[in-house]
């Protein structure tokens, strides 16, 4: 027979598995609040990191120059390819601070409708067809809901 703080556990583990595999509520900003629409690139076009808009997967880290992170978290690691489920995420992070920016490139098909959801940590937005979030984290939320608006800004214009 188990022990009941083993069942316990095992329980606490499959709802933390469960709740991690979901998505998340973050908001959903429209491209008019978040950033302009990039310019429009035709169906099977090949963006300059060699990435299909018909299906293959985008590396995110390539999407944003430290030159541009330094700035925002100050020195960090460079950025590094992070934990996601069909899609690509990459984070950067300061080991001083702990600020970072974390921005996931969802597959392709995976954008819904462009309605604003709940206030979130984390700006939700689409390129064509593709779901994508972006996080910016450090100590004024003021300024980095701009940087993140900025971001986005490039980022759409490298997918």
């Amino acid at each position: 027979m188990r022990s009941p703080l083993a069942i316990v556990a095992l329980v606490l583990l499959a709802a933390t598995a469960t709740a991690c595999g979901s998505s998340g509520t973050g908001s959903k900003a429209s491209p008019a609040k978040s950033a302009p629409a990039s310019a429009a690139k035709g169906k099977g076009a090949v963006s300059d990191k060699g990435s299909s808009e018909d299906g293959e997967k985008i590396d995110a880290c390539t999407l944003l120059k430290p030159e541009e992170i330094t700035p925002i978290i100050g020195e960090n690691d460079g950025g590094h390819p992070d934990a996601g489920v069909g899609e690509s995420v990459c984070s950067w992070e300061n080991q001083d601070t702990y600020h970072s920016v974390t921005l996931s490139i969802g597959s392709p098909k995976t954008a819904g409708s462009e309605a604003d959801g709940a206030e979130s940590m984390m700006t939700v937005f689409t390129v064509d067809d593709r779901l994508c979030t972006l996080q910016v984290v450090t100590l004024k939320r003021d300024a980095d809901k701009k940087s993140e608006a900025e971001l986005i800004d490039l980022v759409r214009t490298r997918v």
